[in-house]
């Protein structure tokens, strides 16, 4: 069987967790993960976000301030974003967005920074990506705020109900699924995922987080998000094969991809070195 998977949302360069990233992107590539979208959490893993992406085949890099770091954002932190964004390897701000349930900013702080980091989006002509918890009616009002303006994006780990997800998707937002999608009690979950257009779902790993069940307990990593697209296909009575091919060319038109332009980074390329 070959397979090319995309995993649409990873942290790869939180260097406590990935100290060996070279045997991950190994493992990934057996795997057929092929894309990985690499998502910075604030300024500080911003440019080595950027240096993975530049050195290693099939991945891309996104930039922003989560929700958590939100109450310590400045004008500054913007202007460096803005320095940041015009490298051609940024292919998306985020992941922003507000999260009331750990609530590391204030509220009004993260909505403050949310709608800044969406002007940045629309100022740079970048798709955002969306982290929302506990806090799905604000940020679907603010989104709406920007319709007609903001790129479109992915609303990141989608966990919601189906009515939720269709106003994401009305707004032009694709919806990414998780491991969590295969945990047991993730059942109405997967009433949502069976009825989601094919066409705007994407899965991701979120790693080192959110391992699926396999895993769980364990640290997540590229080469899982396997098991996500094998549950999606349960779900939704396809093949593996099927999911694999449209949840890759649906992140490659969330992000702007383009297949051959990924693909043509692994010619003449080994896989990565071990140590």
């Amino acid at each position: 069987m070959s397979i090319r998977l995309a995993d649409s949302h990873a942290h790869l360069d939180l260097e406590d967790h990935f100290p060996d990233q070279a045997a991950v992107l190994r493992r990934a590539r057996e795997a057929g993960v092929l894309l990985v979208i690499n998502v910075a959490t604030g300024l500080a893993d911003a440019p080595q976000v950027i240096a993975t992406a530049r050195t290693s085949p099939g991945i891309v890099a996104i930039i922003g301030v989560h929700p958590h770091g939100a109450g310590g954002m400045t004008e500054t932190d913007l202007a460096a974003l803005d320095s940041l964004a015009a490298d051609p390897k940024v292919v998306a701000i985020g992941e922003i967005g507000l999260d009331f349930y750990r609530r590391r900013s204030p509220e009004e702080v993260q909505q403050y920074w949310f709608r800044r980091q969406l002007d940045f989006a629309v100022a740079h002509q970048k798709v955002v990506v969306i982290h929302t918890r506990e806090a799905t009616p604000v940020t679907l009002s603010i989104l709406r705020e920007y319709r007609g303006r903001i790129q479109g994006g992915v609303m990141h780990c989608f966990g919601g109900s189906l009515t939720e997800a269709q106003a994401f998707l009305d707004l032009g937002f694709y919806l990414s699924f998780s491991g969590t999608l295969t945990y047991p009690k993730a059942g109405p979950l997967r009433e949502v995922a069976k009825e989601v257009p094919l066409d705007r779902i994407l899965v991701e790993t979120d790693c080192p987080y959110l391992p699926p069940q396999p895993w769980r307990g364990k640290r997540n990593e590229p080469a899982y998000v396997v098991a996500t697209a094998r549950q999606l296909a349960d779900i939704r009575g396809l093949t593996l094969e099927e999911v694999a091919a449209h949840t890759w060319a649906n992140t490659l038109a969330a992000f702007g991809l383009k297949e051959e332009e990924v693909l043509e980074e692994y010619v003449g390329r080994a896989l990565p070195a071990i140590d």
